[in-house]
């Protein structure tokens, strides 16, 4: 193992057996039960997980419930043992895994914190002084002799987190525990951690939900899903897969809704079959369809003509499809370029008994510059066959055959645009008081931000909802320009501009988001999650970068934002006779 390193995991994996009744589960640890889905069903929590975290590094592990972070952190705690792979961990580790755990319900804090330095061989006056320690960083002196029953989950989190951090732990693994915290506390937690990472070499492993907070703590990100790694990279490109991933969520639902009913009532096996912009957002030319055909290793057929339908093909509604139409000839449908968030077309199809996929054919007819995959997926998304549609002269055909690996999983689109195209933003500049180009400005300087957009189709009442957004490296918060209703031109292209005067914004790296959206669109209640909201038209989370130089040590020293104000000092007149108490 690298001696940098804190934690390598190689080819891990962890498997569960879900008994079909408690009986079976006695029978199996005596080792009688038999092998059989009858019996059990085996769980796979992770699959093949290799990591190499270095020593000192902050690292925030993302992903839905049931992903398979919480496996691997108790795997690295030594807490379960892997069915599969390898482990080493070098350091001492201190983990927050579950609140209370460790800590007896019926001891009061004292004693609860007295039996966990002693757990680690501190006793006596080094532990009285310890204690004090963190009492006082958990702020719960007044309850430190109650029972621990008696406690809010807050408070547990406040005690165990302050007992784990105050002997600078080499490695601190931390669960999602202090999600249950007040925001100060939150915000102190984090500060100690930061401070046990850059100044006593802590190595940090943090499991949260909340990403754009991890964000102000961890430099590395690593995203698991289905018990495997997805994503390892910095921040930014994790908020992209995280953001995608709610509506890759959502479209998943639906589609394991959409194949249980259709097995429910015909009792066929369902595949889906995809068509999808790589890019997840609008294509820039309509995608012309004919035909599409599945064949299995017996030389059977299920052929689709797009423009009359099948039975055994069913269209989902989350698709883009537009009517029947004659193209260079042909009747056909097309994946549209605006009208929905879904920029895909895809069917459900209930396949004939023993009908096993071996590839995909299709007709196309394409003149755009955008990427767009075919894919033949099964319910819990794994990939039977794949393609890439190219632009081409007239009516293309293709076969596809079935995948050779054993397991390739639909991915989740690293999306960093949203929205139904119906207005598509084309460039952002940022400009300086001259109008010239820059990629920095200094504190104080003017700014604007001019956003090029074409019009695809027409626009309702000509206005939209505008907004530019300034988000920092490290910060969970952003600030706005936001106009709700912005007249726009009767014109296929046009330039809003946002003017700065002066830039207020701290020094340091801002990501801006931009988006043009249908007008008046956030009076609406309650609000859609952006990724999967009909009412943007683009919105554009690419996190372009501007660097704000610092002007005075002022803007320099965790200014966030300078609120510009009319600051007047003059001298207080009072009536004769009358004074005035000041607290």
């Amino acid at each position: 193992m690298n001696e940098a390193a804190s934690v390598r995991l190689l080819e891990v994996g962890k498997r569960y057996r879900l008994y079909q009744k408690p009986i079976y589960r006695l029978l199996d640890l005596i080792g009688v039960c038999p092998p059989g889905p009858t019996f059990y069903a085996e769980h796979e929590a992770l699959a093949g997980v290799t990591l190499e975290i270095g020593r000192g590094e902050k690292v925030a592990i993302i992903g839905r419930n049931g992903a398979g972070k919480s496996t691997m952190l108790k795997i690295i705690a030594g807490l379960v043992q892997p069915t599969s792979g390898s482990v080493a961990v070098n350091g001492r580790i201190s983990n927050l895994l579950q609140i209370g755990s460790g800590f007896h319900p019926d001891f009061t804090g004292r004693q609860n914190v007295f039996a966990s330095l002693a757990h680690q061989g501190i006793i006596g006056s080094a532990a009285s002084k310890l204690f004090d320690e963190i009492v006082a960083f958990a702020e719960i002196e007044q309850y430190i002799d109650q029972p621990m029953k008696t406690y809010s989950t807050g408070m547990c989190s406040r005690l165990m987190f302050s007992s784990s951090v105050v002997m600078n732990p080499e490695i601190l693994i931390v669960d999602e525990i202090l999600g249950v915290g007040d925001a100060y506390f939150a915000h102190k937690s984090f500060g100690r951690m930061r401070d046990l990472c850059t100044k006593a070499g802590t190595t940090l492993l943090l499991v949260t939900h909340d990403i754009y907070s991890a964000l102000n703590l961890c430099d590395r990100f690593i995203w698991i899903d289905r018990g495997r790694v997805q994503f390892d990279g910095d921040g930014n490109g994790a908020i992209s897969l995280y953001e995608t991933s709610i509506k890759a969520q959502e479209e998943q639902w639906l589609r394991q809704h959409n194949a249980a009913s259709l097995r429910e009532e015909r009792g066929d096996e369902v595949v889906h079959v995809v068509l999808r912009s790589r890019t997840g957002f609008a294509l820039t030319q309509p995608l012309a369809i004919d035909s599409l055909q599945l064949a299995d290793g017996e030389g059977r057929e299920l052929t689709l003509d797009v423009a009359q339908g099948h039975e055994r093909w069913h269209l989902v509604a989350e698709s883009n499809l537009g009517h029947v139409e004659i193209v260079e000839g042909r009747r056909c449908r097309s994946l549209k370029a605006t009208g929905s968030i879904y920029h895909k077309v895809e069917w459900n199809v209930r396949l004939p008994e023993a009908f096993t996929v071996h590839g995909v054919r299709v007709r196309w007819n394409y003149h755009g510059d955008d990427e767009i995959e075919l894919r033949v997926i099964t319910t819990n998304r794994n990939v039977l066959a794949r393609g890439e549609l190219t632009a081409g002269a007239g009516w293309q055909e293709a076969v596809f055959d079935r995948v050779s690996a054993t397991h390739q999983e639909f991915d989740v689109l690293r999306q960093v645009d949203f929205g139904t195209g119906v207005i598509r933003i084309t460039g952002v500049d940022f400009l300086d008081g001259r109008g010239a180009s820059l990629t920095q400005v200094r504190f104080g300087e003017a700014l604007t931000v001019r956003i090029h957009c074409r019009v695809a189709t027409p626009v309702p009442d000509s206005a939209v909802t505008f907004f530019v957004g300034f988000a920092r490296q490290g910060s969970a918060y952003q600030l706005y320009i936001y106009d709700p209703h912005l007249p726009i031109p009767d014109a296929g292209t046009f330039i809003i501009e946002s003017r700065l005067d002066e830039v207020r914004l701290g020094a340091g790296t801002w990501y801006v988001n931009v988006g043009v959206g249908a007008a008046d669109m956030f009076k609406r209640n309650p609000l859609p999650y952006f990724s999967v909201d009909s009412a943007y038209y683009h919105l554009l989370a690419a996190r372009l970068q501007l660097q704000v130089l610092s002007a005075t040590q002022f803007d320099a020293q965790g200014c966030f934002f300078a609120i510009p104000a009319d600051i007047v000092v003059k001298p207080e007149l009072q009536p004769e006779g009358i004074g005035s108490a000041r607290v």
